[in-house]
């Protein structure tokens, strides 16, 4: 069987047959090639005992190298994706409280920045509100720092009854995700956005709705 795998005429029948684009009217499922090709390769690699009379062919050696590529890409484009995450609080409720997120679940940093998606603090601190501390939000004006992508503002503008929640971060990009966030669970005319960059001046307290300062009466931070 190896002899016959590593003859060229062989390899060449293969690479016409299964994976040459010009050839093959219908192309087989990508991961579901690569994953044949990468199995004959390994038979092939097998089958060479000869280095300077047998080889891989350039066209199946060159597709598999192309397939590697496009799988790697794909691989980090999945990761980088943002998808819609919903939440549920754990309470022994018949319709407990949820919230959607729009997030890259698998991404845990990307520049530097780790505002990608919601981290255990805020499912926290968002279930010890729901449980314990609902005074604290109820009917008052929230100032959250370093908001990520929002999982806690939403919740006290959504389930909480925050009169309004100022969301912060110092990523514009991670604020504008924010923004479809709140739009997302439908509390956009509570929950406000607003870049914060710790450290600098750069910042007043304004509400964007009535453009005249706002006295904060609980300023939230999970896993700062």
């Amino acid at each position: 069987m190896e002899w016959f795998m590593k003859l060229p005429t062989t390899q060449k029948w293969i690479y016409d047959h299964l994976f040459n684009e010009e050839n093959v009217a219908i192309m087989p499922y990508a991961p579901y090639a690569y994953r044949i090709l990468k199995k004959l390769m390994s038979i092939l690699e097998a089958a060479m005992k000869d280095p300077e009379e047998d080889e891989i062919s350039d066209d199946l050696a060159n597709c598999f190298a192309e397939m590697l590529a496009r799988k790697s890409k794909n691989e980090i484009d999945s990761i980088q994706e943002k998808r819609p995450v919903t939440y549920t609080a754990p309470v022994l409720d018949v319709d407990p409280p949820t919230v959607t997120i729009l997030e890259a679940p698998n991404l845990l940093a990307s520049n530097g920045d780790t505002g990608n998606r919601t981290w255990d603090a805020a499912l926290f601190l968002a279930t010890y509100l729901f449980t314990d501390g609902r005074h604290f939000v109820q009917d008052k004006s929230i100032l959250e720092l370093g908001a990520g992508l929002g999982f806690v503002s939403v919740f006290c503008g959504k389930h909480l009854d925050a009169r309004h929640v100022l969301l912060t971060d110092a990523s514009e990009a991670i604020l504008n995700s924010a923004k479809q966030n709140a739009e997302l669970n439908g509390v956009d005319n509570i929950v406000q956005t607003s870049i914060l960059e710790w450290g600098t001046r750069d910042f007043d307290l304004v509400s964007q709705n009535e453009g005249e300062a706002v006295s904060y009466d609980l300023i939230l931070g999970a896993d700062m």
